[in-house]
């Protein structure tokens, strides 16, 4: 399976426990995202992983973004942020977000 706009981004049963995945190798986005998280290099994340290429890190990256994005979010939205329904919408949409990446991020948990 394929994430609409992440085509580098790939989930299969069979492959890494069917989390979502870099093409389809058997590298989860979390993995990669972790290493970025500790200050590996994209030189080093590469060597250590010869088949990742640098648009896999992006993608990884942006899948990420992706889902930490709230649902309605706009560039010129930025009256509705003060509005106290804006506020609780946006708390619900990342706490939802935050639930499905802490089961992305734990081994053996299939995203919902």
């Amino acid at each position: 399976m394929k994430f609409p706009g992440f085509p580098r981004i790939t989930m299969h049963p069979a492959i890494c426990q069917g989390q979502p995945t870099v093409r389809g190798l058997r590298y989860p986005v979390w993995q990669v995202l972790d290493w970025m998280a500790s200050g590996m290099s994209e030189a080093a994340i590469r060597a250590k992983c010869p088949e990742l290429e640098a648009e896999d890190l992006r993608a990884c990256l942006a899948f990420a973004a992706a889902r930490l994005k709230p649902l309605d979010y706009s560039q010129n939205d930025s009256q509705n942020e003060k509005s106290d329904e804006w506020v609780r919408n946006r708390q619900r949409q990342w706490l939802a977000e935050r639930s499905f990446l802490k089961r992305l991020w734990e081994p053996g948990h299939l995203p919902t």
